[in-house]
């Protein structure tokens, strides 16, 4: 067997093994990760990503990891496990005792919280490594189609739930077209879940946790900005003010750091977020933006003889003290933004009338909320967290949030955008 990549990061060894796991090689997997487990490193991370087998000897191995990791107060886990070889884990029983990560990112991210933190005025930041996947925003239509209530059923597009992991936008669903058109309204992916404001007049949210792919059931929309590509840091923070720090303020925080800090850094970042929210100001149109309501005076629904009419939104918290879940990207107008494909970039942002200008940056973000959950100490990696709460949280609103929206503590997966781009996969 070649040599197993291994990198030690902090007080964790990262080690990535490859191929078949059978007896003989297991054994010497583990001959050469002992060499540094335990003498170099706490914590030991397996990723498994390009693992296609696994032995009762590897299961029998990884169970001694985890015995010498409790013993020198270090933790092991296992990260990016194919198919086959997390159901053979499965089926063994052990599962229930072996920490699983979907990525080693992630892993990471759980393990070495604090590699990198700052301390701002607004704040304390924790990086912890991602990936080094470039990120993008790929987005689907155009933001002016819904702000000019131009949206036709030949512009709706369906997607797989799965294809749509962050993201934000406009639509619904419905078992066809014509049945979602005239209800189209605000719209957030977040870790896979969907949820929508059907623009019907009742304010209320709809909330679907798909646990796998359909063919009937799939997301259609009209507009949509998504993240593409893995979180290339993650981040927690805690807020220094006990009433937190805007969004507005957050955002400007990590452009500030990302500038510093991050050689990829080009003036826009995406993110999502488990977040403890203190006042939530949120918005959202009232009807749907397509051809059959539009204004009769011809001008954009954010028009000043429109916004009114299209729109609620909050001026006093419409929640406090509650658990976020947020999906959103921000441009740092102090960047020079050319690096970008102008027709996607402007097809993403827009100036909502609702939001206390800021003139540095522009932000989109859509939240979705429930009853308070206890903060996690320490935190989890991100996808875990999320499913936490999606899986136990009472479900209280979805909204497009206002900049103003306060946050004091959350757990954050940054994308540095390299490209905004058109997405062009369909269902």
């Amino acid at each position: 067997m070649s040599e197993v990549p291994q990198h030690l990061i902090g007080a964790t060894l990262l080690a990535r093994p490859h191929g078949r796991l059978d007896a003989h090689e297991c054994a010497e997997v583990e001959r050469q990760i002992r060499a540094r487990f335990g003498v170099e490193a706490q914590n030991l991370v397996l990723n498994l990503q390009d693992v296609t087998y696994l032995s009762s000897a590897s299961l029998r191995v990884f169970l001694q990891f985890h015995r010498q990791a409790g013993r020198q107060g270090g933790q092991f886990v296992l990260a990016a496990i194919q198919p086959y070889c997390l159901e053979v884990i499965r089926i063994s029983g052990i599962e229930g005792a072996l920490a699983i990560f979907e990525n080693a990112a992630e892993a990471l991210a759980a393990l070495e919280p604090g590699q990198d933190a700052r301390e701002l005025p607004i704040g304390r930041f924790r990086f912890s490594p991602g990936s080094d996947e470039p990120g993008a925003i790929e987005v689907l239509g155009h933001i002016d189609d819904v702000l000019e209530s131009r949206v036709t059923a030949g512009m709706l597009k369906a997607k797989r739930f799965s294809a749509k992991g962050y993201s934000l936008g406009l639509g619904g669903l419905g078992a066809s077209d014509e049945e979602v058109m005239p209800l189209l309204g605000e719209m957030m992916t977040i870790g896979g879940t969907m949820v929508w404001l059907p623009a019907d007049g009742n304010d209320t949210p709809d909330f679907l946790i798909p646990k796998t792919d359909s063919e009937l059931v799939k997301i259609r929309t009209a507009f949509n900005a998504s993240l593409a590509g893995a979180f290339n840091e993650y981040v927690h923070f805690e807020a220094a003010a006990p009433d937190g720090a805007s969004l507005t303020e957050l955002y400007r925080a990590l452009f500030d750091l990302a500038r510093e800090r991050r050689a990829d850094y080009r003036g826009s970042i995406g993110l999502a977020m488990r977040a403890d929210v203190s006042a939530v100001y949120g918005s959202g149109v009232v009807r749907a933006p397509i051809v059959a309501n539009a204004p009769a005076n011809g001008k954009p629904i954010i028009d000043p003889t429109n916004f009114a009419e299209w729109f609620e939104f909050d001026e006093e918290p419409r929640h406090r003290g509650v658990t976020g879940l947020i999906s959103g990207v921000g441009v740092d107008l102090r960047a020079d933004l050319s690096v970008f494909d102008v027709a996607s970039f402007d097809a993403t942002f827009y100036k909502n009338p609702a939001n206390q200008p800021a003139l540095d940056c522009l932000l989109h973000n859509h939240g979705v909320f429930f009853s308070a959950l206890p903060f996690p100490d320490p935190p989890r990696e991100l996808q875990g967290e999320i499913r936490d709460v999606v899986d136990h949280g009472d479900f209280v609103d979805m909204r497009h949030l206002l900049d103003r929206t306060a946050i004091t503590r959350a757990v954050i997966g940054l994308i540095y955008v390299q490209e905004f781009r058109a997405d062009v996969e369909t269902a």
